[in-house]
């Protein structure tokens, strides 16, 4: 042997031992491998229902694992197993190491069935019914099923009904057209005379009487005979209605006349009855016929007509125009627009169309008014108006009361007055610094009914917790013109106080917003409102107080306080709920005793110039103490009762609250 086929045996001999080499590890790994397979033991998996279980689909979505006849085989901790099956919806189901070895089911959902059915027909008047229950009108029912047995059935008023048996299966889709058969009814027509012309939609079918069978649906009939009016009538064969009878008695052939009438859209009647406007109109033979023609703004115009039967004649309507005289007035003289055109000034005298005519009479200051008259030529017409002011105007608008938004109430006063406010030295109780002052109280306003609640304020104020009935005191005066500019806010009102941190830069007097009541308001409804002359006190004049009249420190109080009336005893210790005590003489509760009230006005000791009369303004100054006005429920004395008692405070005490008022149109 050659060296050159020794060599070709060796390399021959290496490459067979290198085949049994590899050989030999591929039956040892495959052992590992069968071996922990076997080891990781095998888990059945059920798909259900059972009719899909066998064909269903199985698949690893994750983990080291494999499916063999059903049976997973996983070498990770968990694996998610997928099944599908056709009609079914595919689900997964993730097993871990406590279910390994434990039937695995896993439920398929069945896809829903889809039914398409079609008539063909255009007028969505088919009903769709499944299993006798009616679920949709229209032309193509359109439904999704679970999988089982259905009777649908398609209803047409004109057709006969068809139903039909389906059992689907999942995911089975059927789409059909349903020729539907129209139902046939029988048409009896007569009439008298007899021998009339009958046509039904257009087609003659012969003379009454006459008796044929018709398809379903709606039916023109026109019934003719010379020397007659021809008779218009409509029948519809239906699945309710297929026998169908009609008697027509013809009436003698009418006279018509063809209508002009100028201008247009007026109203026309033939004898007293209203009859739609077209360019023929029939009226009775051999009679007198009364047509009248009219249109507001113009003169109606009537016409009698007595035509021959069968005859045809002309007729014309041209309305006259009506004008009416119109004298317009007013106080004081205002401009005037007619239907939104100007036309000048009151007075004015004019003559206008005889139609609605809308007059508006305005002039800067005052308040528009509108009036609406409908002239005649009969007879002159006259409007007069007084224009009010706008202040005018709003005060008669202005409730006579109402509750805020808060649930206080508001008492309206309009006053027109003169008060002289403060006490002479010679009055005993006076004080020096109630200065003598004459004020007028012109402007209408509004007051408290009682002072402001803890109830009210706590609306304001959350963190405020005190009996509700009780007026809410210790508050700063910063506090409660907080709480007015709150409440403006809320009902949309014009605040009046401008504050910037702790301190009001600017006070707004031509505001309609919630305000404290000035000291001069303050003591004109303490002294004089409801009064025929000024009185010292709430009550009147006499030292001696009536009972139930104020909230003061009475007999119940003593011991509890500096000074207390002996033989007066209001049922209250302290504080009493407001409106506890009787309504003062004002309209007002509390502004002689309770608590003490924050008004406005900066506390000055300015002396007022002798002679001088004031009037009714809203303290613009700035200050650190504003004066409190009416006596509380610690006040025993003389001087406190009186209403003219003033002091002035920067601080808030537990004897004194506020009371609220506001401008009905402002301060101006």
């Amino acid at each position: 042997m050659s060296e050159f086929n020794q060599a070709i045996e060796a390399a021959k001999r290496r490459q067979r031992r290198m085949l049994l080499w590899l050989s030999l590890g591929f039956i040892v790994v495959a052992c590992i491998v069968f071996t922990t397979l076997i080891a990781s033991r095998a888990t059945p998996i059920h798909v259900l229902p059972e009719t899909i279980s066998t064909e269903a689909k199985l698949s690893t979505n994750s983990g080291i694992a494999l499916i063999l006849d059903h049976h997973l085989y996983s070498l990770s901790d968990t694996a998610e197993v997928e099944a599908s099956a056709p009609g079914y919806q595919t689900a997964t189901q993730l097993i871990s190491q406590s279910g390994f070895g434990k039937v695995t089911q896993i439920t398929l959902q069945p896809l829903p069935a889809e039914v398409i059915l079609k008539t063909g027909l255009e007028d969505n008047k088919t009903r769709w019914y499944i299993n006798d229950k009616l679920t949709t009108v229209a032309n193509t029912f359109e439904q999704s099923f679970e999988n089982g047995d259905y009777t649908i059935k398609a209803s047409h008023p004109f057709y006969e009904p068809v139903t039909r048996q389906y059992s689907l299966a999942p995911a089975q889709k059927i789409e059909e057209t349903i020729n539907l058969t129209p139902i046939m009814g029988e048409l009896s027509l007569s009439s008298t005379p007899a021998q009339a012309d009958v046509s039904i939609d257009g087609k003659a079918q012969g003379q009454t009487p006459l008796t044929l069978s018709l398809p379903g649906g709606p039916h023109q009939l026109d019934i003719t005979k010379s020397g007659f009016e021809t008779i218009t009538d409509s029948v519809e064969i239906n699945q309710t209605s297929t026998q169908i009878n009609r008697q027509y008695r013809l009436q003698a052939e009418r006279a018509k006349f063809n209508l002009t009438a100028l201008p247009e859209g007026g109203t026309l009647t033939v004898n007293g009855i209203d009859t739609p406007l077209q360019n023929v109109i029939k009226v009775d033979a051999n009679q007198n016929n009364v047509v009248t023609y009219k249109k507001p703004g113009y003169f109606s115009q009537s016409k009698r007509v007595n035509l021959k039967q069968g005859e045809t004649s002309e007729l014309q309507f041209n309305l006259e125009k009506e004008m009416g005289k119109v004298v317009i007035e007013s106080t004081p003289q205002a401009n005037i627009t007619i239907n939104n055109k100007p036309v000048g000034h009151t007075p004015i005298t004019l003559s206008l169309d005889a139609l609605p005519q809308t007059i508006n009479f305005s002039l800067d200051g005052y308040r528009a008014e509108t009036r609406t008259i409908t002239p005649t030529a009969k007879s002159t017409s006259s409007v007069s108006v007084n224009l009010l002011t706008e202040k005018q105007a709003r005060l008669q608008e202005a409730s006579r009361s109402y509750n805020t938004r808060a649930g206080g109430e508001m008492m309206l006063f309009t006053p027109n007055d003169t008060i002289i406010m403060g006490a002479e030295r010679s009055e005993p109780g006076q004080r020096a610094n109630e200065f003598i002052r004459k004020v007028t109280i012109n402007r209408p306003f509004y007051a408290g009914v009682h002072e402001v609640t803890n109830a009210a304020y706590a609306q304001f104020d959350k963190s405020h917790k005190a009996d509700p009935n009780l007026p809410v005191t210790s508050v700063t005066w910063l506090d409660a013109v907080r709480y007015a500019n709150w409440l403006s806010q809320l009902e949309g009102l014009t605040v009046v106080y401008n504050i910037n941190g702790n301190q009001v830069t600017q006070i707004n007097d031509q505001a309609d917003g919630y305000r404290l009541l000035t000291e001069a308001e303050w003591e004109w409804l303490a002294r004089k409102a409801g009064r025929p002359v000024q009185t010292l006190f709430v009550w009147g004049n006499d030292k001696t107080i009536p009972p139930k009249a104020v909230n003061i420190a009475d007999e119940s109080a003593k011991g509890s306080v500096t000074h207390y009336v002996p033989r007066y005893n209001d049922g209250y210790a302290g504080m009493a709920p407001v409106m506890s005590m009787n309504r003062e003489l004002s309209g007002l509760f509390d502004l002689g005793g309770n608590v003490s009230e924050w008004t406005h006005d900066n506390y000055s000791l300015t002396v007022p110039k002798p002679g001088l009369v004031y009037t009714q303004t809203l303290d613009k100054s700035a200050g650190d103490e504003h004066v409190v006005k009416g006596a509380n429920w610690r006040s025993g004395t003389l001087s406190e009762l009186r209403a003219s008692y003033r002091d002035g405070a920067s601080q808030g005490r537990d004897d004194l609250g506020f009371r609220l008022g506001r401008y009905v149109y402002g301060g101006h």
